[in-house]
């Protein structure tokens, strides 16, 4: 049903935070000199997976919806990504992520140009985390104590 409350939580020890949404959970780790265990992205590259995944279900969705018969989507993201502010060292690079790459490589041979173009465009203004990323979206910073 609509709307949805979504939940996701982490808790760090040993430096591992562990995420936990739903009954799924997943291992985070910090980036690249930061004393990492080695035992699962960084949120940086998490934000990347996110985003590919929900660009993907968003295709799909179109796609069933238009009556487009998809043989497969990939959705690759990249960024740049600089975490030397966390530790006081000054740079000129922006604070986030950026410079986010979403590459779309659709096949379905029955498709016209055409539904493929529209596919495209619904998929670029309907998914609900590359808006997002696009545009600011206040987050409501709440400490709670322990």
């Amino acid at each position: 049903s609509w709307p949805e409350s979504l939940h996701c939580i982490c808790d760090v020890g040993a430096g591992v935070g562990t995420v936990r949404f739903g009954d799924g959970k997943l291992f985070g780790d910090l980036g690249p000199g930061f004393g990492v265990c080695a035992v699962g992205p960084a949120a940086p590259a998490l934000r990347c997976g996110v985003i590919s995944t929900c660009l993907t279900d968003t295709y799909e969705i179109g796609a069933a919806m238009m009556g487009i018969s998809v043989d497969r989507i990939e959705v690759r993201v990249s960024a740049e990504n600089n975490d030397a502010r966390f530790v006081d060292i000054e740079t000129e690079e922006p604070a986030l992520p950026c410079n986010i790459e979403a590459r779309v490589s659709l096949q379905a041979k029955a498709a016209t140009a055409g539904q493929l173009a529209e596919l495209h465009r619904y998929a670029s203004e309907r998914c609900p985390l590359t808006n997002p990323v696009r545009t600011a979206t206040p987050v409501a910073g709440i400490v709670e104590s322990a």
